[in-house]
C-alpha cells in the first residue's frame, strides 16, 4: 500500500532526532515486584490482544500472521522487496527515494519476508505468543538498522520490559480511566489524566507506583521509573493487519513523511532499547491499532550527516 492511502497519524513530537517525541524525566529504577509473567515475554499480561487475535481472519483475506498468509501482498510485491545486501545511504539519495528504498510500500520492508522465514520467530504462524511477537519487533528493528550497514553488536537494539510496561500504562492513562482515582494530575499533561485530552502524547510520563507495577513485570524485576528517552505514537497500524507486518506501516509512515532524519525515525536506528504497545480503540473490522513506541538507553552516533 502506498504511502498516501495511509491514514494520518495521531502524531506529536519535538524536532530532532535525538529528542523524538516526548522527553521524560531522568530518574532511575527501585528493586520490587512480582508476577506471573515469563521472563521472556515483554508485552505484559494485561495488554488485550483479543482483537489482534481475531480481527485479521474476520474475512478471508488472511490466513496467519506470517507475510505469505497476508491477502493483500502478492508474490510479486515481496519479490519486488527483496533485498540485495545494499547498504543504503541516506546522504546519497532524495527523501523519497531513501523512504521506497526501505519500505517499497507502506506494508514491506524490504528484505523483511526473508528475515522472517529465516528467523521462523512464531511456532505457530496462525496463533503467536506475545513473546514470540515481541521478539520478532526486535529481530524486525535490526534488520532495518542492517539496511543502513548498522550491524555491529551495539547498535542491536534490545527489548526492555519498563519500556513495554510504560508504553502500555501510557495506553492506559491515555485510553480508560483506571489509574485516575488513585494517581490525580494536570488533565492533558504528559502525566495525566488523560479523558478529553487531544494530546496523543498524554500518559507519556506516567508510572505507577511499585505495588501496583508488580503485576506487570516478571517476578523480581526491578521497579521502572520515568527514565529519559523518547516516545513515538502513531495510528498508521490496523488492528487487522497480520503481526508479522503490523509494526511495518507505523515505522514505513513516519520514513515516508519526516525522511531518515525525522523526530520518530532517528529512535528506530540509534536507540538502544525499545518497548511497543498496541492499542485497538474500537470494535470495528479495520480500526487503527495505536502503535505506543518507548526508546531509551544509550543515544547511538548518526553515522550520515544530514546534507540539509
Amino acid at each position: 500500500m502506498p504511502f498516501s492511502s495511509l491514514k494520518p497519524l495521531l502524531c506529536i513530537g519535538l524536532f530532532g532526532w535525538a529528542l523524538s517525541g516526548c522527553l521524560d524525566s531522568d530518574s532511575s529504577g527501585s528493586d520490587s515486584t512480582s508476577s506471573s509473567q515469563p521472563s521472556n515475554q515483554y508485552t505484559p499480561n494485561q495488554a488485550d490482544w483479543s482483537t489482534f487475535d481475531s480481527k485479521p481472519f474476520s474475512g478471508t483475506t488472511n490466513t496467519a500472521h506470517d507475510p505469505d498468509s497476508v491477502g493483500w501482498i502478492s508474490d510479486a510485491d515481496w519479490e519486488a522487496a527483496k533485498w540485495d545486501g545494499t547498504t543504503y545511504d541516506p546522504t546519497t539519495m532524495t527523501q523519497s527515494e531513501f523512504a521506497q528504498a526501505i519500505c517499497p510500500s507502506g506494508d514491506t520492508i524490504r528484505g523483511i519476508r526473508e528475515v522472517f522465514y529465516e528467523n521462523q520467530p512464531f511456532a505457530d504462524n496462525r496463533n503467536p505468543t506475545k513473546a514470540e511477537v515481541d521478539e520478532w519487533h526486535r529481530i524486525a528493528i535490526n534488520h532495518v538498522r542492517a539496511l543502513v550497514g548498522y550491524t555491529s553488536e551495539e547498535r542491536q537494539v534490545k527489548k526492555d520490559h519498563c519500556l513495554f510496561a510504560r508504553a502500555l500504562w501510557g495506553q492506559q492513562r491515555k485510553y480508560t480511566t483506571q489509574w485516575d482515582a488513585d494517581y490525580p494530575g494536570t488533565e492533558g499533561s504528559a502525566y495525566g489524566p488523560c479523558q478529553d485530552s487531544n494530546n496523543a502524547h498524554c500518559g507519556a510520563t506516567f508510572v505507577p507506583d511499585l505495588e501496583d507495577q508488580a503485576a506487570y513485570l516478571p517476578e523480581g524485576h526491578a521497579g521502572c521509573s520515568a527514565t529519559q528517552g523518547a516516545e513515538g505514537v502513531t495510528s498508521a497500524p490496523k488492528s487487522n493487519i497480520p503481526w508479522s507486518i503490523k509494526w511495518s506501516r507505523g515505522f514505513c509512515r513516519y520514513l515516508g513523511s519526516e525522511g531518515f532524519w525525522g523526530g520518530h525515525v532517528g529512535p528506530f536506528f540509534h536507540r538502544e532499547n525499545f518497548g511497543f504497545s498496541f492499542w485497538d480503540r474500537n470494535q470495528v473490522e479495520d480500526s487503527n491499532a495505536i502503535l505506543r513506541a518507548k526508546w531509551s538507553g544509550q543515544l547511538m552516533s548518526n553515522q550520515y550527516t544530514n546534507p540539509n
